[in-house]
C-alpha cells in the first residue's frame, strides 16, 4: 500500500510554554498507506495530530496537503477526518444530532452508509452521546467517520476501549477503504502489535523528535532477533565485537541476539565461527521498539 506523497510534515517545531513538544520534524506519507506513529507519554504525539489536522500552527514549519498549507486553508481541513482520544461534550444531544452536525459539516457524509453501520454495531441514533462508555463513544466516532468517506482519516489511540471483536470489525472496514478508495489513514497507538499487523509505514518519536521514518518492511529488514551455539566463550566475544548487538541474552549455550544491520552481511559475519546453531527468529514491532528504547519502554503504556 501507499503511492504518492501527498502529506507533508516539513520542519515542524512547537514549543508550549518553556517546553519544546516538536523539534524540527519531517514526515511524508504516501496518498493511500497506513501510517504509525508511536512513542511514549509526552512523546509529542497528540500535539503532532493536532497540527496534522489544522488546529494548531507551528511556530516554525508546515503540514501541507497536495501543496496545501493546512492551517490556513478551509477546502485542505474539509478533506481530513479526525478522530481523537477524548471526546467534546455534545450537551445532552443525542447521536442523530451528532449526525447532523457531521453532515453539514461534510457534503461527502454517505447516511446510507451510516444507517449501515449503525445495524452493524447495534447502535441507537436517539441514544444520549454523553451518556455512553468511552467504547461505545470511539464506536460511534468511527461510524461517523467512515460515513463521511474521507480521504485523510487521522486518528489519536482511536482503539482504547474497545474489545477485540469490534477492533477486527473496524479494520477490516479501514482496510477496503484503503484498498478501494485510496483512504490514507494516519494513526497514533500504543497498540503496537496492532501496528505491527496492519500499518505499512512507521515513524518513532521521542522528546518530540524522529528518532526513524520507514516502511514496516525496510525496518523488519534492519534489526534481526538470532539464537546462536558457538564452540565456545572466546568465539561469542569475538563475534559481539564484529555486530551491532542491541540485546544478549544467554541461557545455557544458547544466545538470543537482537542485532542492527543487513541480514545477509550479519550471517556472513556469524558464519566465520562455524556457529553448531544459527537460527533467525521472526522479530516484532513491540520487541524493535522496545530494544530501539532501550529500557525506556514501560513509559510508553
Amino acid at each position: 500500500m501507499g503511492g504518492k506523497i501527498m502529506l507533508v510534515i516539513k520542519e515542524l517545531s512547537k514549543k508550549i510554554g518553556n517546553k519544546q513538544i516538536l523539534n524540527n520534524i519531517n514526515l511524508k506519507i504516501p496518498k493511500g498507506s497506513i501510517y504509525g506513529i508511536i512513542g511514549k507519554n509526552g512523546a509529542g504525539k497528540t500535539t503532532l495530530i493536532r497540527h496534522l489536522v489544522g488546529a494548531y500552527r507551528g511556530d516554525s514549519g508546515y503540514v501541507e496537503l497536495e501543496g496545501m498549507r493546512i492551517y490556513e486553508n478551509s477546502h485542505a481541513k474539509s478533506r481530513l477526518v479526525y478522530i481523537p482520544d477524548e471526546f467534546f461534550d455534545t450537551f445532552g444531544s443525542n447521536v442523530n444530532d451528532v449526525k447532523q452536525l457531521y453532515q453539514g459539516l461534510y457534503p461527502s457524509f454517505d447516511e446510507d452508509r451510516y444507517y449501515k453501520l449503525m445495524k452493524m454495531f447495534n447502535r441507537d441514533d436517539l441514544q444520549n452521546f454523553n451518556n455512553f462508555s468511552k467504547g461505545m463513544k470511539k464506536q460511534v466516532m468511527f461510524i461517523l467517520a467512515l460515513s463521511i468517506m474521507p480521504e485523510y482519516l487521522i486518528m489519536d489511540e482511536p482503539f482504547d476501549g474497545l474489545d477485540p471483536n469490534v477492533r477486527k470489525i473496524i479494520w477490516d472496514i479501514l482496510i477496503q477503504d484503503v484498498s478501494e478508495r485510496q483512504m490514507t489513514i494516519f494513526i497514533s497507538s500504543h497498540h503496537l502489535n496492532e501496528l505491527d499487523s496492519m500499518c505499512d509505514h512507521i515513524a518513532l518519536i521521542d522528546e518530540g523528535k524522529i528518532v526513524f521514518e520507514e516502511s514496516l518492511d525496510e525496518l523488519k529488514n534492519d534489526y534481526h532477533k538470532l539464537q546462536i551455539v558457538l564452540e565456545s566463550g572466546k568465539d561469542m566475544y569475538l563475534l559481539e565485537k564484529e555486530l551491532n548487538i542491541l540485546s544478549h541474552q544467554m541461557m545455557g549455550r544458547v544466545h538470543t541476539l537482537i542485532v542492527m544491520g543487513e541480514y545477509e552481511k550479519i550471517d556472513e559475519i556469524v558464519s566465520k565461527y562455524n556457529p553448531i546453531i544459527n537460527e533467525a527468529l521472526s522479530l516484532s514491532l513491540e520487541e524493535i521498539f522496545l530494544y530501539t528504547m532501550k529500557g525506556e519502554y514501560d513509559e510508553f503504556i
